[in-house]
């Protein structure tokens, strides 16, 4: 399930936050740590790209944990899933 807690927050109840940060940013939270990835806000059925490949590292004080292939598509998938929720759909690059 999904809450709208702020303006372009969402936040699920399985433990993670998404927030559209600007035309080029998502945030992206899940368990005490926090990550920027790159994006891009376009008009169209797809109105945001995500550029999978920024998707390299969390914040300190977590920065030496790995980004594994596996924890970036959960992480891709998280988002999308979440921008669903708002009935909107994201292309992955």
């Amino acid at each position: 399930m999904f809450t709208y807690p702020r303006t372009n927050v969402i936040e699920s109840d399985e433990g993670f936050e998404v927030e559209i940060a600007g035309p080029s940013r998502v945030r992206y939270a899940e368990r005490g740590r926090r990550m920027e990835i790159e994006s891009e806000l376009l008009l169209g059925p797809e109105p945001l790209v995500l550029y999978a490949s920024s998707i390299r590292g969390w914040f300190p004080p977590h920065q030496h944990e790995t980004i594994t292939a596996v924890n970036r598509d959960r992480i891709v998938d998280n988002i999308r899933r979440a921008i669903r929720s708002k009935g909107l759909e994201i292309k992955v690059d």
